[in-house]
């Protein structure tokens, strides 16, 4: 099963220090090892033939966890090297859209303080009104 339904390239105001990001929206309503493993292995393999094919910097990342109202600590060590990752590149994974239930784990666990959260990706598009989204 595919752990994402949809990738959308994100480019904005060069002020804002990155000139695009890529968003993924997760599909599953869980997100345990399975799902992490899906998700690290595809940020992984995008990062890999990021670096190999283009000498700028790599984009942001955006993770959409709107449909995930569940994940456990498996899934959040797979988050945590998928930002580990991303870091190591000079770039970040930021998330989104996280339900209550999720948000709380982040909170319980700390990991709250480690990632970017953003309320939504629309918010994120309606504060910066030069964000161009674009579906593949």
């Amino acid at each position: 099963m595919d752990t994402i339904t949809k990738v959308n390239q994100v480019s904005f105001h060069p002020s804002l220090g990155q000139k695009q990001a890529f968003t993924i929206k997760l599909s599953s309503s869980k997100f345990d090892n399975f799902a992490g493993s899906d998700l690290l292995a595809k940020i992984e393999s995008w990062v890999s033939a990021s670096l190999l094919m283009s000498k700028q910097d790599l984009p942001v990342l955006i993770i959409d966890m709107e449909n995930v109202d569940f994940i456990d600590s498996q899934g959040l060590n797979k988050l945590l090297a998928s930002l580990r990752i991303m870091k190591s590149q000079g770039s970040n994974l930021l998330l989104c859209s996280l339900h209550t239930s999720v948000h709380l784990v982040f909170e319980i666990t700390r990991i709250d303080q480690l990632f970017a959260i953003l309320p939504s990706l629309e918010n994120f598009v309606t504060v910066h009104q030069d964000v161009a989204v674009l579906s593949y």
